[in-house]
């Protein structure tokens, strides 16, 4: 069975739902390795180290999956040439760890629309991969 590596940025909703914040439920990336087994999970981080960290540990809790933190430095977080950059490198990568059959998952609710937008032109062009989406309402499916 080839691996499947899950990537997506860290949002504010991932944090409030590690922090115990009701209304965030398990938030977009806890919801994705929830439904779905994926090899590694690489989260892109522009957040405090500090509360990423603290997320990592939480996260882990509910996947057997490796998880890899990658902290970014953004500019701001809708600064698409910023992020298109750090993105494609982390891709890049994480990706010589694996077979060339590994399958690339991006994740598109978490973060902003700048980030999703990038993982939707990186799917389509540079790194063909599946782009999943998630929410309380809907639970995980693929864009």
């Amino acid at each position: 069975m080839y691996a499947q590596i899950l990537f997506c940025w860290l949002g504010a909703t991932d944090l409030r739902a590690a922090a115990g914040d009701a209304d965030a439920g398990l938030g977009p990336v806890a919801q994705a390795v929830k439904e779905r087994s994926y090899q590694e999970v690489v989260l892109l981080n522009n957040w405090e180290k500090a509360a990423a960290n603290k997320y990592v540990s939480w996260l882990q809790q509910k996947t057997s999956s490796q998880i890899t933190l990658q902290h970014i430095k953004l500019s701001g977080p809708t600064n698409f040439g910023e992020i298109y950059q750090a993105t494609s490198k982390v891709i890049s990568e994480r990706s010589k760890n694996y077979s060339p059959d590994a399958a690339l998952v991006f994740h598109l609710s978490p973060g902003t629309p700048a980030m999703a937008a990038v993982w939707i032109i990186l799917a389509k062009t540079r790194f063909p991969a599946e782009l999943i989406e998630s929410s309380k309402e809907h639970g995980v499916r693929t864009s």
